[in-house]
């Protein structure tokens, strides 16, 4: 740190500093939230540099504020709060305390937001890489992987020199071995004060953190290696039910080695790696072992395989019934009337219609038809068949679906659907999926089997009796093919020879329910 024609100029080691400083606080994070962070309830913009949130609401009360200007007074904020740690910090030398004194007097300039210095774009740069790197960690935690991206030297560097100090504490302590149950104390401890966990969820957790032990046949927290995460991680599905009980003299180290017909189911295995995970967090952050191995224990994504079917006639009268279907009375919820409409005369996926964009709705051949594309970044298709063309239905347009295509376009939209919004994890789909769902329970229909993709699974067989042919459904669908001449667009089928095939799909038992929400809604749009 220096002082250059009446300018603060912070070094490399200062940015570095700074760095460091936030990859510590975000590592309490971790600690603190793992739990939140795991259920995906965690608002990240907690732990973000530049929050998005913060922004916006800002952008609400001053329109012309700019990202420029937010991320300049972020960076201001943390140049303010640096110098405020290492001012009260002992070790800091007196030439420096002198700067900061005449920097927080406004006796030199700090920053420059129309002529910044070479220093302020490097803390810029790496601020903006630190943000991105965080943001990625929390993204790979919450899908149980490894994080398996390239860091950037400033950021490892910074992660190895907190990883040395804390093996240093270790190392400079007591060399003893600590059993795993007297750290679950403190760990009991914490989760009761800090988190106000009920007591059953922690006994629950105990039981957990005890079978991953006995696993390895552990009792000591510093014992704990890469090899035995990974062994955990492996050999937990095997554990029978209830081992402790029905196996009281026996080890768990030898019952994983048979074949017991009542195991571990796969929910109770996250429970079980998700438990240790955080305790061995909890562990590292108390300076009890130098690794948490949080990256090291792979927990299950698949979950047990679910046969999803499709709804039965009975099943489609109560969905598409006058008393309950959602009228079209808010534009803004125009999707929860349109979108089940779509999906019931087209099989297409709920992500494929949430995210059609008013430019992939086109006309040839006197026929409107869907460009299923994935041209644009926040466009995703399941496979290589899923790029295709679908006809719109006679029924749909007759419900008055280009009303409201002239609608939002004249309104100068880009999305059909506009109204949802993106995320990584479930694209344009989340709120229509969550909505449908707390629809369908209300109707009585439960069960794993029975979700929005249920639509897919009932158009198939009503294709088939209308006696449409395996290519055209192929076609229209997107399913896939044994026949190496179906290619992308149904192997360049004509467009108007699939709306005619498209056209023969009906369901002559919902007619009347049907017409009912039509002639209820008609001009509403």
């Amino acid at each position: 740190m220096d002082i250059q024609e009446g300018r603060l100029i912070l070094d490399n080691t200062d940015i570095n500093r700074i760095v460091k400083n936030h990859l510590e606080k975000f590592d309490e994070i971790l600690n603190d939230n793992f739990e939140e962070i795991i259920a995906q309830t965690y608002n990240k913009n907690d732990s973000a540099i530049f929050p998005e949130s913060k922004f916006q609401q800002i952008k609400i009360e001053n329109p012309s504020y700019t990202k420029e200007d937010f991320k300049f007074d972020c960076l201001k904020n943390e140049v303010t709060n640096y110098l405020s740690e290492i001012k009260d910090d002992r070790k800091t030398k007196n030439t420096t305390l002198k700067i900061i004194e005449r920097a927080e007097a406004g006796k030199i300039e700090v920053l420059n937001k129309d002529n910044p210095q070479p220093w302020q774009k490097q803390l810029l740069t790496a601020l903006t890489t630190l943000n991105r790197y965080i943001s990625e960690k929390l993204e790979s935690i919450e899908k149980n992987e490894h994080f398996n991206k390239a860091i950037p030297p400033r950021i490892y560097n910074a992660l190895e020199a907190i990883n040395s100090e804390k093996s240093q504490d270790i190392l400079n302590a007591t060399q003893t071995r600590t059993p795993w149950e007297k750290v679950f104390n403190e760990f009991e401890e914490y989760k009761n004060g800090n988190k106000g966990t009920k007591q059953n969820t922690i006994d629950s957790n105990r039981f957990c953190v005890l079978t991953c032990f006995e696993l390895v046949n552990k009792k000591y927290v510093e014992e704990i290696t890469y090899k035995d995460c990974h062994k955990i991680a492996n050999t937990i599905c095997r554990v029978p039910v209830k081992w402790n009980i029905n196996y009281p003299h026996k080890r768990l180290q030898d019952l994983i080695k048979q074949d017991f017909e009542k195991t571990l189911s796969a929910t109770s295995v996250k429970k079980y790696l998700r438990s240790f995970k955080e305790f061995m967090a909890f562990c590292r952050k108390r300076r009890y072992t130098t690794e948490s191995f949080v990256d090291d224990i792979d927990i299950p994504r698949k979950r047990e395989a679910t046969e999803i079917n499709g709804f039965t006639p009975k099943e489609l009268s109560k969905i598409f019934n006058i008393k309950t279907y959602p009228p079209m009375v808010s534009i803004e919820h125009s999707y929860r009337y349109w979108i089940p409409l779509i999906a019931l005369y087209s099989g297409m996926r709920l992500n494929e219609i949430c995210q059609l964009y008013l430019d992939d709705i086109d006309w040839e051949d006197d026929v409107y038809y869907f460009n299923l594309t994935d041209k644009r970044k926040d466009q995703h298709l399941k496979n290589r068949q899923s790029k295709r063309r679908v006809p719109i239905h006679p029924m749909l347009i007759e419900f008055g679906i280009l009303n409201l295509i002239k609608k939002a376009r004249k309104e100068k939209r880009e999305r059909l659907f506009y109204q949802l919004t993106y995320n990584e994890k479930n694209h344009y789909a989340n709120k229509m999926s969550g909505w449908f769902a707390r629809y369908l329970k209300s109707l009585g229909i439960e069960g794993r089997d029975k979700v929005f993709h249920s639509f897919r699974h009932t158009v198939k067989p009503y294709l088939r009796d209308a006696g449409i042919s395996q290519e055209y459904q192929n076609a229209i669908c997107g399913w896939g093919t044994n026949d190496i001449g179906e290619k992308v667009y149904g192997g360049q089928i004509p467009i108007a020879k699939l709306y005619e095939e498209i056209s023969k799909l009906k369901y002559p038992f919902l007619e009347k329910n049907l017409n009912a929400i039509m002639k209820k809604n008609k001009g509403r749009i």
